[in-house]
């Protein structure tokens, strides 16, 4: 990635029953902020090992409330802004780019498969194309990214946010407003134990099963 690109990851205060609710039913809200704490910490090694700049924008008011080993190196920390998750992210690809960033990916931050060779990908495929979008297996998407010449905001309106309509809505916004994505390969995030137990991973199996992870508390 170039110094002109950088990463925008929406994250939640890891707080038992505020993060991965739809998981938490199935496998109980500590469990599930356990595993939400793992996802996040998957994410961000990637960007470290790879040396990729990232931006964080929380869900909340306090940035305290985030661990300070998320927020030591990121590029800036900041609150999401918006009443829906469009005007969010709307919102979050404005501050980027006023900053002065020439091509942004945002991202969430519980996605198996978004690791550094697959970030780089994305990133040189966005300077060609001007955005692209990595469709999520659920019909909605888990990766957008613009050039400042390519964004249009227009793209977050009239969506039905978490439903499986998303990426097909998404969609046709593009082709409103005369922009042509290039669709990256399909990726899972984590939303249900269906879901995690299909990722395959190991790792994060393990969370259900009892083995001791990292604790939200350890910050």
């Amino acid at each position: 990635m170039s110094a002109s690109a950088v990463i925008c990851l929406f994250v939640k205060p890891p707080v038992p029953g505020r993060v991965k609710t739809r998981l938490a039913s199935d496998v109980g809200v500590e469990p599930a902020c356990r595993i939400y704490v793992r996802l996040v910490e998957r994410i961000l090694a990637q960007f470290r090992a790879g040396g990729l700049p990232w931006a964080l924008f929380y869900d909340g008011d306090d940035p305290e409330e985030l661990p300070k080993t998320w927020r030591s190196d990121a590029v800036c920390c900041c609150p999401q802004e918006g009443d829906d998750l469009g005007a969010r992210m709307q919102n979050a690809f404005r501050r980027l780019f006023a900053a002065g960033y020439s091509s942004v990916l945002l991202c969430g931050s519980d996605v198996v498969g978004l690791d550094e060779p697959y970030l780089r990908q994305a990133a040189a495929v966005l300077v060609r194309a001007g955005m692209v979008i990595a469709p999520a297996v659920d019909g909605g998407y888990c990766l957008i990214g613009f050039t400042a010449e390519h964004f249009r905001p227009q793209v977050f309106d009239r969506i039905a946010w978490s439903t499986g309509e998303v990426l097909a809505q998404t969609l046709a916004r593009c082709r409103e407003v005369g922009l042509k994505p290039l669709l990256l390969d399909r990726l899972r995030d984590i939303d249900t134990l269906a879901d995690l137990i299909q990722a395959q991973q190991t790792e994060l199996l393990t969370l259900v099963e009892g083995d001791r992870p990292p604790t939200c508390e350890e910050r």
